[in-house]
């Protein structure tokens, strides 16, 4: 099924492609998806949040993304060093921002988890 917005509706009408969102799969590659997306639409409540595993499982899941964005962030800067003309340097320059911000994620994250752990052994 096609449509044209009104707004393009006069000399040059562009066709827009509307796709089921359940036919869109992570792609395969640098940064693995913890699990299917497909799936998710068939649950519901709390059985289309929880995943197989255990919480530290997921945490070092989680991790090792974290590490795998900085990795590729200086695999990229590597290759500037050696070939300058193979890399632009924006994409080097959003790799290191997803790098850091994943990172600065990350820290708050396992903060929060510390400091609710303290609050919890500290309630009386």
């Amino acid at each position: 099924m096609t449509l044209t917005p009104p707004s393009l509706v006069s000399v040059d009408t562009v066709a827009l492609t509307v796709t089921d969102p359940k036919h869109i799969k992570p792609l395969a590659g640098l940064f693995p998806s913890g699990g299917d997306i497909i799936d998710v639409g068939k649950k519901i409540g709390a059985e289309a949040v929880t995943r197989d595993g255990s919480f530290d499982e997921m945490m070092l899941k989680a991790l090792d993304k974290v590490s795998a964005q900085e990795q590729f962030s200086n695999e990229l800067i590597q290759s500037a060093i050696v070939d300058p003309d193979a890399v632009d340097i924006h994409d080097i320059t959003i790799a290191q921002a997803k790098a850091s911000m994943s990172l600065n994620i990350a820290r708050t994250v396992l903060n929060r988890l510390v400091q609710g752990w303290r609050d919890l052994i500290n309630t009386r």
